[in-house]
């Protein structure tokens, strides 16, 4: 069998002299070829390889740069379509499903991209896509971005991209057996044989897949390697080798879940290594949100404290299932600590931008809007205790369901203005010592009910001008004599004295020249008495 190569620039043939192509998986293929005639950089090219003129399309790319070879040959480095992927495609994304990254990337490149039917990553939406690098760093993203299992992306031989899972692809289903017999040369991963038109990057041979594709001249080199295994480079084991933090990426944050609070604290308690007693016991989660079962549950983890001292720090355990971000010091697994606590997967309280909340739940919280009001609020005890309290605002508004002050020693108010004291039920002034009031305007004192003094010892009252005492009904004295009744009494003697006294004789003689005067007397005293007699008691 005679192998046939056949190269087709801009749509023209072209006689090939020689050729070196290499395609690769996870990247965009690349050739080297010879060619008799000239050639333009940009232009598109096919090459077609196969036996007996049966000749199946194996490259399918542009020219990026021409070279003068001997004879009047050119040389043509070559890119497949795919190569323009290796330009930056700067992307941000939310809510993005797979679908949707790889149509954006569609816009911004032309090319074609094909996804399986039927694969659930395709159309599951993940919050956020972001990528600042090539295309070949935007793809690779991706598929760790979209938990894609076992991704893979490679350039078809009609110039189309087919994204997705192995799985999913057209090898699984194609695995090929070949003869060692047919192999002229197989060194480690690597095997050389007569070209095959169909084979390409993924397939599988023997029981493993091909992860490059080298077509020079009349041989075929494939680089395999064994499924579910990462190829690493030399270059790459030696790094690993000498520093092992890489191989198990500690150099970089990783995410775990609380699993239980792994001890208590007490005042003067020492919080060390040996011991963190504010800590909490872990285990690590993979990038795909999932424990990662490999990894053991790391316990008595510490906590930040924001800020450190004796006996002091911003503290709260987070509960269990709560999302927290570790690092490693010095790359040490057995040096774990606790960077930074997520709120992932809890619901949010009301928070605007601009805000700040501190809260324990709904009914517990410090909040500052984006005016600058502090308002903080309880369903419990709030408790404020110093050796010195200054209160100080323009305006003082305060709302009790019940209050109640005490007070070990002084209590002075200093008032500039009004102050005004309303009580729907009962006041009570009650003083172990002496109780003064004063005032340099007047005083008034208004009750609808009864006014009762009780006084122990003295009680003074002196009034500078005028003392007006006014009642229906009056009583002064001890609790059994009214003065005010007495002097009643004393208004109707007068008038009984004076009636004795106007008809008084002495024997035979005649009554007192002056009776009449007396009478009148009397009735004066009389008229008196009846006045004063309904306003007594």
């Amino acid at each position: 069998m005679k192998l046939s190569t056949r190269l087709t620039l801009a749509g023209q043939p072209v006689h090939l002299v020689d050729h070196d192509m290499v395609l690769d998986l996870n990247a965009g293929g690349r050739a080297a070829l010879t060619i008799e005639g000239q050639a333009e950089k940009g232009q598109t090219l096919t090459v077609d390889t196969g036996y007996n003129n049966q000749l199946h399309r194996w490259f399918t790319g542009y020219v990026y740069d021409v070279q003068p070879a001997t004879n009047g040959t050119n040389k043509l480095l070559c890119r497949e379509l795919a190569g323009i992927l290796g330009s930056r495609f700067p992307v941000s994304l939310q809510h993005a499903t797979l679908r949707r990254l790889l149509a954006w990337l569609t816009d911004q490149t032309s090319l074609t991209f094909l996804l399986p039917d039927g694969a659930d990553y395709t159309d599951r939406p993940i919050p956020n896509f972001t990528s600042a690098g090539t295309g070949y760093q935007l793809l690779d993203h991706a598929g760790r971005a979209f938990a894609v299992p076992d991704f893979i992306w490679h350039q078809q031989p009609d110039g189309t991209i087919f994204v997705g899972s192995h799985a999913h692809s057209r090898w699984p289903e194609r695995a090929v057996a070949l003869d060692p017999a047919f192999s002229s040369h197989q060194a480690g991963n690597t095997l050389t044989t007569a070209p095959i038109p169909t084979m390409r990057p993924g397939a599988i041979v023997n029981g493993k897949r091909v992860m490059r594709v080298r077509l020079k001249g009349d041989q075929m080199t494939l680089t395999t390697a064994t499924p579910g295994k990462p190829v690493k480079t030399p270059e790459r084991r030696k790094i690993e080798g000498e520093f092992p933090e890489l191989a198990d990426n500690m150099h970089l944050p990783k995410f775990g879940r609380v699993e239980a609070i792994s001890d208590q604290a007490s005042a003067g308690q020492l919080n060390d290594p040996f011991r963190p007693r504010y800590a909490v016991d872990v285990q690590l989660l993979g990038e795909d949100g999932q424990p990662e079962q490999a990894a053991p549950l790391y316990r008595a983890v510490p906590l930040p404290v924001m800020f450190g001292g004796p006996e002091q720090g911003l503290m709260q355990f987070p509960i269990e299932g709560t999302l927290v971000e570790l690092g490693f010091a010095f790359g040490r697994a057995d040096r774990p600590f606790i960077r930074t606590v997520l709120g992932s997967g809890w619901p949010l309280p009301d928070i605007a931008p601009g805000e700040q909340l501190q809260q324990q739940r709904a009914e517990v919280a410090s909040r500052i809007d984006t005016v600058g009001n502090l308002s903080r609020h309880t369903d419990r005890r709030l408790h404020d205790r110093a050796l010195q309290m200054h209160h100080q605002s323009d305006d003082y508004l305060g709302e009790h369901g019940q209050h109640r002050l005490q007070i070990a020693q002084h209590s002075i108010e200093e008032v500039g203005g009004l102050k005004l004291i309303e009580a729907l039920g009962a006041i009570e002034l009650l003083a172990g010592d002496d109780l003064t009031l004063g005032c340099l305007g007047n005083l008034s004192q208004t009750t609808a009910g009864d006014l009762v003094e009780v006084v122990g010892q003295l009680r003074r009252s002196v009034a500078a001008e005028l003392q007006h005492l006014e009642a229906p009904r009056s009583w002064m004295g001890t609790e059994g004599v009214n003065i005010f009744r007495l002097l009643l009494q004393l208004m109707n003697v007068v008038e009984q004295l004076a009636a004795a006294t106007a008809s008084h004789t002495h024997g035979s003689g005649p009554v007192p020249g002056n009776s009449g005067a007396m009478t009148g007397h009397g009735q004066q005293a009389k008229q008196l008495a009846d006045q004063l007699s309904p306003i007594i008691e």
